[in-house]
């Protein structure tokens, strides 16, 4: 087990609240407007959840949850599964969480199956930096997130069609993935996150956004076959997209996905090499 170091004083989830390196840029995702990340995220229950509401979830599965969102990010985005032992008799989480830290956009995320995915980073252009360190950054999300290992992959592990609970962020990854494996001509890709004012509190969802010859589409991960077009919208408007789909929307913000456009294809083609050359 690797133990964490202090807890940064006045951090928070939700905002940003350590002066950034010469190098690197406040990290406000998704929450802040589009090309700001050094602002104040917006407080969702403490935690930047881009997920649908949390289902009542059998323990014992977390870590069958957490693998097979790993699973879904396949050979396209770092990720390790963790253990962390949480020392918090009265926290949020339990004594024992199971979690999947991935990097996108230049920064990690994480994901547990009660809650969704949020940022772990604080700064992009930190990530080799936060990899090295997570203490601080676990810590921030709990204070009794103070030991943690690293389990082994099962990424050739044959996984059940069943969905990860609260993973429609990763599970939108997974599409755009899938599709770009299948040789599928994708555009300005991006992670379409909005927000709704329920009588429980905010929540949000996530969903896939492409473009294919100058038509705006869209993919939610909770109808995954389904493709819809989006007329009269501004594509780079995120609630001028979600406005076309639903009507009480708060608030929606981008997160862009074109890196990984040369990445899915590169990463299918050395998966079929290893499965022709172990056949």
């Amino acid at each position: 087990m690797r133990y964490s170091c202090r807890r940064f004083l006045g951090l928070q989830i939700g905002e940003t609240a350590i002066c950034s390196g010469p190098n690197s840029h406040g990290l406000g995702l998704p929450g802040s407007s589009p090309g700001r990340y050094g602002g104040r995220m917006p407080n969702v229950s403490q935690l930047l959840t881009v997920a649908a509401l949390t289902t009542g979830l059998n323990g014992d599965r977390t870590l069958e949850y957490v693998q097979r969102a790993q699973y879904l990010l396949g050979c396209n985005a770092w990720s390790e599964v963790v253990r962390i032992g949480n020392s918090s008799p009265n926290g949020h989480y339990p004594r024992i969480v199971n979690a999947l830290i991935f990097q996108l956009d230049s920064a990690l995320w994480f994901y547990t199956p009660t809650d969704g995915t949020q940022s772990l980073s604080h700064f992009r252009g930190r990530v080799e930096a936060d990899k090295r360190d997570l203490g601080p950054l676990l810590a921030a999300i709990d204070p009794g997130f103070t030991r943690w290992e690293v389990l082994p992959e099962t990424a050739g592990r044959p996984y059940p069609p069943e969905r990860i609970p609260n993973g429609c962020f990763i599970e939108s990854m997974a599409i755009l993935f899938q599709k770009l494996a299948n040789g599928a001509r994708i555009e300005d890709p991006r992670l379409l996150s909005y927000y709704v004012a329920l009588p429980g509190g905010i929540r949000g969802h996530t969903v896939l956004q492409f473009t294919q010859g100058g038509r705006i589409l869209v993919v939610d991960p909770d109808k995954p076959t389904t493709i819809v077009k989006i007329r009269y919208a501004n594509q780079e408007d995120p609630m001028s997209v979600v406005s076309r789909m639903r009507s009480d929307a708060a608030k929606a913000r981008y997160l862009p996905l074109r890196e990984f456009l040369d990445r899915a294809q590169e990463c299918y083609s050395s998966v079929l090499t290893v499965q022709r050359s172990s056949s």
